[in-house]
């Protein structure tokens, strides 16, 4: 989530669809406080802040909203980092209340620090490599840790540069590991972090899972779904540019897989098949989409040969919808 949203929150009210989940009906209130650290590059400067308990409702709504399928396909990415951060604060809050109960004084900031360089030491167990140092990778680095293309890791970065920011290497630096580029960014690993609970892949799936454990029932089954279908997808399509998570249109609309060179967009439904989605704002989404590409919708527990000859048949500017409307009805 970048600042202009929060902005909109503060200037606007919640949206909708997080605020039937607003439990203390809060509003989104900054403060205004005088930086007086030392170590902050913001000292001696007035800045807006946030109440904690107003961080707390809004990552409880986000996570809600997930839980309920009440975000769109670009907020769900926000959604799931919600549900993993409110794990981590509940694993935080326990161990401090556990050594409190012990007699010992609760070290907060320490044992949140630990679960972060617990993330740091499981990625380089996984065979992880920072080629500039131990500390700081390159986009080859991670899009080849995630497989994934350097375009879909760049998007991303993109997407959230307000939060990750690029190390400049200089270029002794640079050529310190055989690279003949001018210029090359790198990245330090609190970052590469933040970037797999962002990014969604077979690899981070795993990770997020080891540190975590499943985000639960409500988004589970769709999860894996997904990364089943992303592998097997990826295999129809070895010989294509096959995208994940790519963004169509002007509006940045996303969807779950694009192959540009057949003008095909697909996206795999969960069980209510986005019958739960803004059925408006579904429509219109539809209509950007398949201005130039066909578009295919199917539910997760779909044939493979059922697909298959859908792709065959689609043409762009059309939607096909396979959803097996029996197999809903009994989950």
């Amino acid at each position: 989530m970048n600042h202009a949203a929060l902005i909109r929150m503060v200037t606007k009210g919640f949206p909708n669809k997080l605020n039937r989940f607003n439990e203390k009906g809060l509003s989104m209130v900054t403060k205004t406080v005088k930086v007086t650290a030392n170590n902050c590059p913001y000292k001696g400067r007035s800045i807006q802040v946030y109440d904690a308990e107003i961080i707390e409702s809004l990552i409880s709504m986000y996570a809600l909203a997930l839980a309920y399928r009440q975000l769109r396909e670009n907020q769900k990415h926000i959604g799931e980092r919600c549900v993993f951060l409110l794990k981590s604060l509940v694993r935080t809050a326990l161990e401090s209340a556990i050594q409190e109960a012990c007699g010992f004084i609760p070290q907060v900031q320490q044992t949140a620090q630990n679960h972060y360089s617990k993330a740091i030491s499981l990625i380089q167990k996984m065979g992880f490599h920072c080629t500039v140092d131990q500390h700081i990778a390159t986009k080859k680095d991670i899009a080849s840790f995630l497989n994934i293309p350097i375009s879909t890791l760049n998007s991303f970065l993109y997407k959230h540069s307000y939060e990750i920011k690029p190390i400049k290497l200089d270029s002794p630096r640079i050529r310190s590991f055989g690279s003949k580029a001018s210029r090359m960014n790198g990245y330090h690993l609190h970052d590469i972090v933040k970037i797999i609970f962002g990014i969604d892949t077979e690899v981070t799936a795993r990770i997020k899972q080891e540190m975590f454990g499943q985000l639960g029932t409500f988004a589970k089954l769709d999860s894996r779904s997904e990364i089943e279908w992303r592998s097997v997808l990826k295999e129809i399509f070895s010989d294509f540019d096959f995208k994940c998570n790519h963004p169509i249109g002007k509006y940045r609309y996303y969807v779950d897989y694009f192959v540009p060179e057949l003008q095909l967009c697909l996206e795999c439904n969960g069980y209510d098949c986005h019958r739960s989605y803004d059925a408006q704002k579904e429509k219109e989404r539809e209509q950007i989409i398949t201005q130039n590409y066909g578009l295919i919708r199917f539910h997760h527990k779909v044939k493979l040969e059922t697909l298959v000859n859908a792709i065959l048949k689609i043409k762009p500017g059309s939607v096909i919808r396979l959803y097996d409307q029996e197999k809903i009805a009994q989950t």
